[in-house]
Parts: structure tokens; sequence; C-alpha cells
């Protein structure tokens, strides 16, 4: 699903208009955007948590020119789905 899918799903399960819609999903995506460059986490019930993840140095080989690198260490976004989230995708 793209975001303008979604964007429109949500529209028509509400009957807001799709400009208003998408205005709470920017503000909402940009929140949480936010919330993550300042180090926090952002946990929504029921669906799970944002967090920056740190991510170690890494070795790697380029397959197509053999030329070994090393990524350096970072900061990365990740997703943890909430246990109600598992749960409802297991059931169907």
């Amino acid at each position: 699903m793209t975001r303008s899918q979604l964007i429109a799903k949500i529209a028509r399960q509400t009957g807001l208009p799709v400009a208003q819609v998408e205005t709470v999903l920017t503000t909402m995506v940009d929140d949480i955007i936010e919330s993550l460059q300042q180090g926090e986490k952002v946990t929504i019930a029921g669906f799970g948590r944002f967090e920056m993840r740190d991510r170690k140095t890494k070795a790697y080989t380029n397959p197509k020119t053999k030329v070994s690198s090393r990524l350096e260490p970072t900061s990365i976004p990740g997703f943890k789905a909430s246990g109600l989230m598992k749960q409802r995708i297991a059931e169907g």
C-alpha cells in the first residue's frame, strides 16, 4: 500500500476530506522523525515502537568489483511491532 492509497482509504473510512487526512498523516510522520532525531522512542499502543538503533562497523565486499570496504558505525531507525499487532496479523 502506498501513502496515497493509505490516505484515500482512511478518508473513505472516516468521511474526512483527503486533504485533512493527508495533513494529519504528514504531521504524524514528521513528529515521529523529529522525536527519533532527538533520540526519543515513539510508542504507539497496539501498533509498535520506533527507535534509533546503533549499527556497528561492518566489512563488506562488492560482488561486482570484488573490492572490500567497510561501513562506519551509525544509527538507523528501527521498528518493533507490538504483541497485539503480531497477534492480529497471525489471526488473519
